[in-house]
């Protein structure tokens, strides 16, 4: 009996001694009994190198308040930690963007770090949509896109194409800020919109954004900022101070090789997009990757629309653009389908081969009130005619260019104002690589329908946005809101042949003439 007593009281005085144990590594734990929830929860302290990262300071976070600090701390530990994996998705995928997006926002005189707010917004997802109907990498709303140059319909949306979106938020957020004064704001009345910015500051009688968030709930209901805004701002903070600094903290760092290199042609209304894919031998669903504002596998049937394919396959493009039967499917249009309806039938009905009706609709199910794109009538289901059909043939009255050292077909077809196609048409060329110095070519009299772009009248041009036209001739101005990209597809010539011909850097000066032409 004694030996049993010994035994219990034993093993009594080991369960302390554990307990006691338990209470001396989990610091604060009074009782000594591990709470397993709240241990999982406990964040370890920042190392040195991430107080100098929290600590680093650029043009938007400079000179922050305790409290605003404070804010942003708490996100940024999040980040460092539980929200690592999404840091990582990110970078994956901006890194295909950001040289294009840095350089729009230098050219604006704005600050580079605005070009990962859309890694808030979206982790850089071109096709990102929320529940409440924003889009694409800037999450865009229909009617602010709509405000900013995006269209939108039934055929595209501009607001999933990175580039045109991205200078659409360059702008947005210029104008906010020549409104607020101050970058923290405009990016918060980015996210609630510049009236709900307004009222809240002069309902609150803060000054900027970590004012009105201190006083926010003085405010009356439909005043207060939502909490969602009350952390955005603090969230791009801390993301702007990790890609800040990603080596230091042990984050996969940026590998801008990997950056998308495009460049964009103008496709005839009604182009079937999957023939150009397989023509310039580009996977259909990297084809779309780079072409996400088109919202079906045909280009709009009513009006030209563009399209990007990787640089090293521009003369494949423009050869199958040339080529190939384009605008079979112009003049089609949407329609609400009624009960009963089949791809038979349909085909039926508007002449066409079924699996042409599907390539145009691909995974309708076909019920009653689907939306689908059908011919308008007998006439438009037939193969469209280019208005390259219609260019006069060569005579003895021809306008002849002899090509010179170092020109492109796309710089003749800009000095005379006709559409590279129309010209490679015209001369039999197949391959515009290839054209070399000395070579004649002959111009076509007058300007191809086909050569008309949405913007300036042709159907070739670098990135760069296509709502600006800009001066003609050998040399051109810088202004104040141009970039490389913009000047060169003004031009129809590279980012790299302005470079050469001016020996220029990667920064602009308004005011500075670059020469635009070879001639």
């Amino acid at each position: 009996m004694l030996g049993k007593t010994l035994i219990l009281y034993a093993m009594l005085l080991v369960s302390a001694c554990l307990l006691s144990a338990c209470g001396g590594i989990n610091q604060g734990v009074k009782t000594g009994i591990v709470f397993e929830p709240e241990a999982k929860n406990v964040e370890p302290p920042l190392t040195q190198e991430e107080v100098a990262a929290l600590q680093s300071e650029g043009e938007i976070d400079r000179n922050l308040s305790s409290t605003a600090m404070a804010d942003v701390t708490k996100q940024y530990k999040f980040y460092l930690h539980k929200g690592k994996k999404n840091i990582k998705a990110s970078i994956k995928q901006c890194e295909k963007y950001l040289p294009y997006t840095r350089e729009i926002f230098a050219n604006k005189g704005m600050p580079k770090d605005l070009a990962y707010l859309a890694i808030v917004e979206s982790g850089y997802r071109t096709k990102a949509k929320s529940p409440v109907g924003a889009a694409g990498a800037w999450q865009f709303m229909k009617r602010t896109g709509t405000a900013f140059g995006l269209d939108q319909d039934s055929w595209t949306d501009d607001r999933l194409d990175v580039y045109e979106a991205t200078e659409a938020a360059a702008t947005y957020l210029s104008k906010l800020f020549q409104e607020f004064r101050d970058w923290p704001t405009a990016i918060a009345a980015y996210n609630a919109g510049e009236g709900k910015m307004r009222r809240a500051m002069a309902a609150s009688g803060g000054k900027n954004f970590f004012e009105v968030r201190d006083r926010n709930e003085t405010l009356d209901d439909k005043l207060k900022l939502r909490e969602e805004t009350k952390q955005y701002v603090p969230r791009f903070l801390a993301v702007v101070k990790i890609m800040r600094n990603l080596k230091t903290l042990n984050f996969p760092t940026m590998n801008e090789e990997k950056a998308y290199q495009v460049e964009r042609l103008v496709a005839q209304p009604g182009t079937d997009l999957k023939q150009i894919s397989k023509s310039i031998s580009v996977k259909w669903g990297d084809f779309c990757d780079l072409n996400s504002h088109h919202q079906s596998p045909i280009t709009s049937a009513s009006r030209e629309t563009y399209v990007y394919v990787p640089k090293e396959k521009v003369a494949k493009a423009v050869h199958a653009l040339a080529n190939k039967p384009q605008g079979e499917y112009a003049g089609w249009k949407t329609c609400t389908l009624t009960h009963g309806e089949t791809w038979q039938k349909l085909a039926k009905r508007y002449n066409v081969p079924e699996d042409r009706l599907q390539a145009v609709n691909p995974g309708c199910s076909l019920q009653t009130g689907a939306i689908v794109y059908l011919p308008g009538n007998a006439a438009t289901a037939m193969v469209a005619k280019t208005s390259i059909d219609h260019l006069k043939k060569g005579t003895n009255k021809d306008r002849v260019h002899t090509v010179q050292s170092r020109e492109t077909l796309y710089a003749v077809a800009h000095k005379y104002g006709v559409s590279p196609i129309a010209l490679m048409k015209y001369n039999q060329i197949g391959d515009p690589a290839k054209l070399h110095p000395g070579t004649k070519l002959r111009i076509p009299e007058g300007k191809a329908e086909i050569a008309k772009s949405p913007a300036q009248g042709s159907s070739y041009g670098s990135l760069g946005s296509r709502k600006n036209t800009g001066q003609s001739g050998t040399h051109y101005v810088v202004q104040s809101n141009d970039t490389y990209w913009k000047i060169s597809r003004k031009f129809n010539v590279t980012v790299e042949q302005l470079k050469a011909w001016n020996r220029s850097g990667d920064q602009l000066r308004v005011g500075e003439t670059l020469r635009v032409s070879c001639d």
